[in-house]
């Protein structure tokens, strides 16, 4: 039998340009996931594999920069990880295969023409599980039974953000919690909806993962801990920088899935083909430190169902 690795080892060497739209730290454990599975798949860097490799440091125009010189190169594919790096990818001219890691619903955005059928040169995985919204608000009502008022905060312009905030809405009726709305474009916004979540007596606050909460999760972290305010998100991200709980995609695990469309791509199959997907590994991860800070006991159940408890 014919082993995966040696499919993949012919003489041709690849290029593969990863582009992150946040900064270096916070990132070298996705790049790692990603460059692990491709050697997995028979790709050896000063082999038969370079990895070219850029971060966005959270800005919009350095990302675009980042991209365009990274096209220079002439990468066989272009893997691009978080919002602004997205963004920037799929903006590039159309004859370079595009694999994006979004945290957003790329069909809303207007990356692709449907989830089943990409249609033009991008494909990849959405990290966008509006199925997992309302399981979110559930863990936070079981850790807080008298639970009736949590904040949501967001940007608004992340692409699906509509979608989160109804599934969010519904949930919060069948639950009985009271959901107040607050969209957080920049830091500064961020910032005051933090304060005004407070003063409105939210008991909790649920963190959508997008392009300001997520590279503002230690400030988040640290207001909730400082005013006893929990906080839950979707990212394990979050709760390693302190959050109370995260429900959502193992972010890992979606990293390391990207090697597999770009494996695909290199052996011939057309973006348009390859649908875009959804984690399949969904992860439940508490940070038990943060919790005794809150003062809150994390309930048994809760804690025997989790993937990961943070000392």
């Amino acid at each position: 039998m014919v082993s995966v690795v040696g499919r993949a080892q012919v003489a041709r060497t690849y290029r593969v340009g990863l582009l992150f739209g946040g900064r270096k730290e916070g990132n070298t454990e996705f790049h790692d996931a990603f460059r692990q599975q491709m050697v997995a798949l028979g790709y050896v860097e000063g082999r038969n594999l370079i990895i070219d490799t850029r971060y966005g440091d959270n800005r919009e125009d350095r990302a675009q920069l980042l991209a365009e010189e990274l096209a220079a190169l002439h990468p066989n594919v272009f893997v691009a990880a978080q919002g602004q790096a997205v963004a920037a990818a799929c903006r590039l001219p159309n004859m370079i295969p595009v694999v994006i890691i979004s945290s957003g619903n790329p069909v809303d955005a207007g990356f692709v023409a449907s989830f089943a059928r990409p249609g033009g040169n991008v494909t990849g995985i959405s990290l966008l599980a509006v199925v997992l919204v309302g399981k979110r608000l559930e863990l936070l009502k079981e850790m807080q039974p008298k639970l009736s008022t949590v904040a949501v905060i967001a940007d608004p312009q992340h692409a699906g953000q509509h979608r989160e905030r109804a599934a969010s809405e519904e949930a919060a009726k069948k639950l009985s919690i009271r959901m107040l709305f607050y969209p957080v474009r920049n830091r500064a916004e961020l910032d005051a909806a933090l304060i005004a979540a407070k003063a409105a007596d939210a008991e909790g606050i649920v963190a959508f993962p997008d392009g300001v909460t997520y590279p503002n999760r230690n400030a988040i972290a640290e207001f909730s801990v400082r005013n006893r305010l929990p906080v839950v998100a979707g990212w394990a991200s979050f709760v390693e920088a302190g959050c109370l709980l995260s429900y959502g995609p193992n972010q890992h695990a979606s990293y390391a899935r990207a090697a597999y469309f770009v494996d695909r791509i290199i052996r011939g199959a057309n973006p348009a083909d390859l649908p875009v997907e959804l984690p399949s590994v969904v992860e439940l991860v508490v940070n038990r430190k943060s919790a005794n800070a809150l003062d809150i006991k994390i309930p048994n159940s809760i804690l025997v169902r989790a993937d990961k408890v943070i000392e």
